[in-house]
């Protein structure tokens, strides 16, 4: 089986494998979504009347099946994490739960919820058709999510779309700048000494040139570099120019400008780690950062 067969497999089923009680009210369907990083995702959808529908999603199981599990009872562990805890979706790699209540998605309704995640637009030309964006330069964006605080004081959250935005009639800018306002509130940044830092791949591992930024979540923590003031309190800090390395959508790897003595190793280095070594869910952009302290501006390496 592909993908694709192995989805429609499992929508029959995991109907089969729900408790009896719950066939008649509960229907699954399969959905294919794009996700970040132009990555297409395959799931199912267990809707009960009007109530929100957790999406399952099944490219991690269909590996599992690859490697030689029993399809039937891969799905049947699937069921009984629906069965016992309903209302929890998928999101890629881990399971966040669902708010018990939808918040009114209108603007005052979201206005102290909405932040933001950066994305670099070479791997997001498809996903990036399907959303609003902000062109932030240097190749990256920023695009806008409403974060609800769930019972269990995780967070679920959601990309605003093109289809959202068109039927609640969001003013993008002003959802872009108040989700720019919420951040440091919501997800404030996160600036460490790497202890270390890709040791022995050609990076920098001295604690006293290397720094880690990312956020409190650390979820998409490579947006901090683009949180107001950030940038410049960062060369605050350092006293210098320094060069901000796309590690992956949840940090920046930042060094000083003066131990970067050779940018083309640097920048082959990244970008053989972005097809290598990070997931491809995960991958930032291949444009490596510099800030200038006395310009106080901030382009491609």
């Amino acid at each position: 089986m592909n993908i694709n067969e192995f989805t429609a497999f499992a929508a029959e089923e995991v109907l089969k494998c729900l408790p009896e009680e719950m066939r008649d009210s509960i229907s699954v369907q399969t959905a294919e979504v794009m996700k970040i990083n132009d990555q297409i995702m395959h799931g199912l959808a267990f809707h009960k009347g009007d109530e929100p529908a957790p999406t399952f999603y099944l490219d991690d199981l269909f590996e599992i099946y690859q490697r030689g599990e029993d399809p039937k009872e891969i799905l049947r562990g699937l069921v009984d994490t629906y069965v016992d805890c309903y209302a929890y979706a998928d999101a890629g790699s881990e399971e966040i739960p669902v708010p018990a209540a939808i918040p009114d998605l209108r603007y005052e309704g979201i206005r102290k919820m909405v932040s933001v995640r950066l994305l670099g637009m070479d791997y997001n030309k498809k996903y990036l058709e399907t959303v609003p964006y902000r062109d932030v330069g240097n190749g990256y964006a920023l695009v806008s999510e409403i974060q609800v605080e769930a019972s269990d004081d995780g967070v679920f959250s959601t990309v605003i779309t093109n289809a959202m935005a068109e039927e609640y009639a969001y003013d993008m800018k002003r959802v872009f700048d108040t989700a720019l306002e919420n951040v440091w509130r919501t997800n404030a940044a996160s600036f460490v000494r790497a202890e270390e830092v890709m040791n022995g791949d050609g990076l920098y591992d001295d604690a006293e040139s290397c720094w880690v930024l990312s956020t409190s979540r650390q979820r998409f923590g490579a947006t901090a570099l683009f949180y107001p003031g950030t940038q410049a309190m960062i060369a605050d800090v350092l006293n210098e120019d320094y060069i901000a390395i796309p590690s992956s959508l949840h940090e920046f790897i930042i060094v000083r400008k003066s131990i970067v003595t050779d940018p083309n190793h640097l920048r082959k280095l990244v970008k053989e780690a972005n097809h290598i070594i990070v997931r491809p869910e995960d991958v930032l952009s291949d444009n490596i950062l510099y800030y200038c302290k006395s310009n106080q501006c901030i382009s491609v390496l």
